[in-house]
């Protein structure tokens, strides 16, 4: 992957890690249903999981996934056993927001897929800029796919270069919303964004609240870059399943590049070592497994 195409600059999400119980239904599903191509494939070696601090991922199989056309982030599939899991409960990565070119096409073209619509494309209250739909993935990982219009006054939204783009948010699950949005900012050098209360469809839906029922969520920016949305979750929330020394079920983990691993590391919970690592993603960087306040776990990768 060439450094330039990839756009790696501190701050970008450099993909976002799903649990899935059978790889190859899931490497079926994405390429057929949003686009996606392997660009590696094979089994996470003995020094990976060490590195992360995860030893019962050793061995597991996963492919790393791309769109063709303009690759900025990829999606990595790490296969791992079922455990029970109800999507959008738990604290922890609720989502992964990926940019698409025409959101009820990509609607229609899901149905009878391994895909579940659970949002259908609508506009948010108070945005123009863009029309999100809300997506299940066969083993209860969440996608937001959002068609962008335009950017925002303080805000730039990337516009699709493909049917499928690139992931451009990720949704953080949290007990304590302000808590987690302050802690990506000062760990990552970025600035919290608004907070806004609005109608959540996910959240009203998976805890039986009333369709306009209002949840709060506050945004954490890369300069004008949107990066984080993190939704304030409610007492009902949930522990993810996990397994012991190993990944939480759905969405299951978050990449990240740096520009100075340690300095980012300090900023949250260490779960591995900071040291090299070779393959197509990280091509000998070093990288570093940290948890953040709701639990969840974020791969740092020094540029």
């Amino acid at each position: 992957m060439n450094d330039a195409v990839m756009g790696e600059r501190h701050g970008r999400i450099a993909g976002g890690t799903i649990s899935v119980t059978d790889l190859d239904r899931s490497i079926a599903a994405y390429q057929t249903s949003l686009s996606q191509t392997v660009i590696e494939k094979g089994e996470v070696p003995d020094a990976q999981a060490r590195q992360w601090g995860l030893g019962s991922v050793a061995g597991a199989r996963y492919a790393v996934l791309q769109t063709p056309v303009n690759p900025l982030s990829s999606l990595r599939l790490i296969e791992v056993d079922a455990l029970p899991h109800t999507p959008a409960v738990s604290c922890g990565w609720n989502a992964f927001e990926i940019t698409v070119k025409d959101v009820f096409g990509l609607a229609t073209h899901l149905q009878d897929s391994e895909f579940t619509v659970v949002g259908p494309p609508k506009r948010v209250d108070g945005f123009t800029s863009f029309i999100p739909m809300q997506a299940f993935g066969p083993d209860g990982e969440v996608l937001f796919l959002n068609q962008v219009f335009h950017s925002d006054d303080d805000t730039d939204l990337p516009l699709a270069g493909s049917d499928v783009a690139e992931i451009f948010i990720v949704v953080l699950a949290s007990s304590d919303r302000e808590a987690s949005a302050q802690q990506y900012a000062k760990a990552l050098g970025m600035k919290l964004g608004g907070t806004h209360r609005l109608r959540y469809g996910l959240i009203n839906r998976a805890f039986g609240f009333d369709a306009d029922a209002l949840q709060t969520i506050t945004m954490v920016q890369n300069a004008r870059t949107p990066f984080l949305q993190a939704d304030q979750y409610p007492s009902q929330a949930t522990s993810r399943a996990a397994h012991i020394n190993g990944l939480p079920m759905g969405n299951s983990m978050v990449s990240v590049w740096v520009n100075d691993i340690e300095r980012a590391r300090r900023g949250f919970t260490a779960v591995g070592a900071v040291g090299p690592m070779d393959g197509e993603w990280y091509k000998g960087r070093k990288i570093a497994l940290v948890r953040g306040l709701a639990g969840e776990l974020v791969e740092l990768i020094e540029l």
